[in-house]
């Protein structure tokens, strides 16, 4: 766990929370670019009349329902790329592999514009967390103690880059799980299965 500082005394004051600014993205731009792909629901139109139109109102609660489950797919796909990465710092080991699905449903999220914003804001709370900085520096930097991540990275930037490429990839995946436990609902049919976020992501190790 020599990857991790130690902030017992700290924490013990006070909960700490790791960053969220990816979340916010999601919940505002992507959702947004979400709801525009379904095109305020003409596409779900045959499916809603066909399974749903005696649970939902009219087409568009259906079709805003259908964009608020994949956000919430999409969130929690980051959250759990982000809990991966922690869990190598714990264990000393690498950063997990970069694992995209062989082929992604439609819609595609977050889509592209999106992407670009949740690439940046990933980039600007984490470069500044000293959990991560501690980790480049003592666990994958060129400069680390002797260990088996030794300069598995040359600089902290590379380093950042990598947990964006698996945190992005993550909220991908995790939007693609969500579509198929959707889609499925529609091929069954039955409701549409839960869709709950998870809760905020504390500082604990």
């Amino acid at each position: 766990m020599h990857f991790m500082p130690d902030t017992e005394d700290a924490d013990s004051a006070a909960e700490t929370f790791w960053p969220e600014g990816y979340k916010q993205v999601i919940r505002e731009d992507a959702r947004q670019l979400i709801g525009a792909q379904l095109n305020d629901g003409k596409r779900l139109r045959h499916i809603y009349q066909q399974q749903y139109s005696e649970k939902y109102t009219d087409l568009n609660q259906f079709a805003g329902k259908i964009a608020d489950m994949i956000a919430i797919g999409t969130e929690n796909g980051a959250d759990d790329a982000f809990d991966d990465i922690i869990t190598a710092f714990l264990t000393e080991s690498p950063l997990p592999e970069v694992r995209r699905h062989a082929r992604y449903f439609w819609p595609q999220a977050p889509p592209e514009g999106a992407k670009k914003r949740l690439q940046q804001v990933i980039v600007d709370e984490y470069s500044q967390d000293d959990v991560y900085t501690h980790a480049y520096k003592v666990g994958y930097g060129c400069n680390a103690r002797d260990n088996a991540n030794k300069g598995s990275y040359r600089t902290f930037d590379e380093f950042i880059n990598q947990v964006v490429q698996l945190v992005v990839t993550g909220a991908m995946n995790g939007t693609d799980d969500m579509l198929e436990a959707i889609y499925w609902s529609f091929v069954t049919p039955r409701p549409l299965p839960p869709a709950r976020r998870h809760p905020r992501r504390l500082k604990v190790w």
